[in-house]
């Protein structure tokens, strides 16, 4: 079962449900899962927002995202970050050591960089405008 795209409303797991309590409350929003279906869906809304609220100190005590990956029990939590660990084609247990935090914030979708237009595209720009503001003007 994919856990990152499984409707959060679904995963009855009690630590699974406490890492998406936690995720919410870094970013200081009411849990509301009829609108961020899925984990993955979460992570994009939080880095659209604010993609340095993925931090410890956001976090009010230890809990599920600040424990180690090594230390995590079989279960819900672990597969995910098997899966998560998978996305960046690297084995699990090069990831020891490091919290749970820093996987989900390494496998986070990065938002989108907008490009600077070409020299050329900028003069194809000014052209059109200069074309469009003679024509509006009735000198063409």
């Amino acid at each position: 079962m994919s856990y990152l795209h499984a409707k959060i409303s679904t995963v009855s797991d009690a630590n699974f449900q406490r890492l998406i309590d936690e995720l919410y409350h870094c970013v200081a929003w009411r849990r509301d899962d009829s609108s961020l279906s899925t984990l993955w869906y979460l992570l994009n809304a939080i880095n659209a927002q604010d993609p340095k609220a993925l931090t410890a100190k956001h976090l009010p005590t230890d809990g599920i995202l600040t424990t180690k990956i090594d230390k995590l029990p079989q279960g819900v939590i672990y597969d995910l970050c098997r899966e998560l660990a998978d996305l960046k084609h690297t084995h699990i247990e090069s990831l020891d050591g490091k919290a749970v935090l820093s996987l989900l914030k390494v496998s986070a979708p990065k938002p989108a960089r907008q490009r600077k237009p070409s020299l050329g595209e900028i003069r194809h720009e000014a052209t059109t405008r200069l074309i469009k503001q003679r024509r509006a003007n009735g000198d063409l």
